[in-house]
Order: C-alpha cells, then sequence, then structure tokens
C-alpha cells in the first residue's frame, strides 16, 4: 500500500493503523510505504513513530507534488501487488476486499466512489475534470481521480510516468488502457473529511489540465482498448 501524505498529523497515525489492521486481515504478506511530501505540521515526526517491520516512510525535504509522492512509493514497492490509498482517513482500506479478488483476472483494479462525501463545489469540480479528461485521453472510466486503486506491480514499472501532480492518475489509466491491460472497476465507499482540509486547490486544475493535453500529443495514437468492466 502507497499513501501519499502532505500536511495530515491530525489523522496520519489513525489512518496508518487503520490500515496496517485491514491489510493483516486481508493477508499475510504486505508492507505499507507512507511518502511524506515536504509536510510542515507534524506529520514527519508521526510517521517516524510508526515505523517497523511493515511500515516503511519515506520524506521529502521539500512538497513535490502528489505524482511524484506516488512515484517514489511505486520506485521502492516490492510486493507483486499494489495498492494506492489517499492518507486524509476518506477511505476504508477494508474495501481491498473487494479489488483483491479481481486480481486473479485483471491487471488494474479502479475503484469509484460509490458516493461522494465532498462539497458541492468540490462535486462539481470532479465532474468537470472526469468529463474533460474523457475527452482528450478517451477514458472510459467513472472517476478517474479515486484515490484507491490496485496494480500488478510490473504494469506500474512498464509505465514510464511522468506526471508530478494530480495528473498522475490520468497518466496511469491512460497508459494502462492504451496499453490493453485488462481493467475492472468496482465501488468504493467514501467518508467525509473528519478533520483538516483538502490539499486540492482551484490553481491545481489547469495545471492537471495542461499536462493532460501534453500527455495526450505523446501517447500512442490508437484507440484504446476499451476492456473495462464491473
Amino acid at each position: 500500500m502507497v499513501m501519499p501524505a502532505f500536511n495530515e498529523g491530525e489523522v496520519i497515525r489513525h489512518v496508518v493503523t487503520r490500515s496496517r489492521a485491514a491489510l493483516r486481515e486481508l493477508t499475510g504478506d504486505f508492507e505499507i510505504i507512507v511518502v511524506d511530501d515536504g509536510s510542515s505540521d507534524d506529520t514527519g515526526r508521526i510517521l517516524d513513530e510508526l515505523v517497523d517491520e511493515q511500515v516503511r516512510v519515506i520524506h521529502f525535504a521539500k512538497h513535490r507534488g502528489y505524482g511524484c509522492a506516488l512515484q517514489a512509493g511505486i520506485e521502492v514497492a516490492v510486493h507483486p501487488l499494489v495498492v494506492f490509498m489517499d492518507s486524509d482517513d476518506q477511505f476504508d482500506p477494508l474495501d481491498l476486499r473487494h479489488l483483491l479478488p479481481l486480481s486473479a483476472e485483471a491487471d488494474v483494479i479502479v475503484g469509484y466512489r460509490a458516493v461522494r462525501r465532498d462539497g458541492a463545489l468540490r462535486r462539481l469540480a470532479s465532474r468537470l475534470y472526469n468529463f474533460a479528461v474523457s475527452q482528450v485521453l478517451g477514458l472510459v472510466f467513472r472517476d478517474v481521480n479515486c484515490a484507491f486503486k490496485l496494480f500488478r506491480r510490473d504494469v506500474l514499472f512498464g509505465l514510464r510516468l511522468s506526471s508530478e501532480g494530480y495528473a498522475i492518475s490520468a497518466e496511469m489509466l491512460a497508459r494502462t488502457q492504451r496499453a490493453g491491460y485488462r481493467l475492472r472497476e468496482v465501488p468504493v465507499s467514501h467518508h467525509p473529511r473528519r478533520t483538516g482540509r483538502s490539499k486540492v486547490r482551484l490553481s491545481d486544475i489547469p495545471r492537471a489540465l495542461a499536462h493532460i493535453l501534453a500527455l495526450r500529443r505523446v501517447l500512442p495514437n490508437q484507440k484504446p482498448d476499451l476492456r473495462v468492466s464491473l
């Protein structure tokens, strides 16, 4: 499990502890890799207290972006399956029980928020973003930026990812879809943020869209293989 973390000091101990308990229930062999993306609060200190044989922490000296944090976690992952989950306590790590069985028949399992527990403005921005990404990259997913996805590790290592920010999810899905990997979608639960505030700023959206437009120019021109199903 790879978790980017940026200024989540109020919830990070709970999220890591809860995730470790969930993974122990689901499998006997796992690791949690938390990437502290240059947090200015006590996120880094708390994470260092949680390190053990199943929890590894990577610290960035400065904030580098969501995509950079994910890629750093991918680079050191050693298990054959890699799941991404945000560290803001809005996802339930036990929902992995719905994704893991599908890993026998799919290379990528994409979660989508069955009921999104964000404010009206965030939901509207997400719908507009999903529409724009689907038009530019030809993606067929309900919830591109849902931070709950499961990949085969060998698939991830072959993607040659370049996104440093929030466009990383769209890039991952575009590259896997166009490469013809077996893709599945499943609903996952989503919960209101209990503390803190979203790290996505309005200024992030134009940058993400600009990167998506740039991706469209470099991705293969062939029609994507739309083997996506529930």
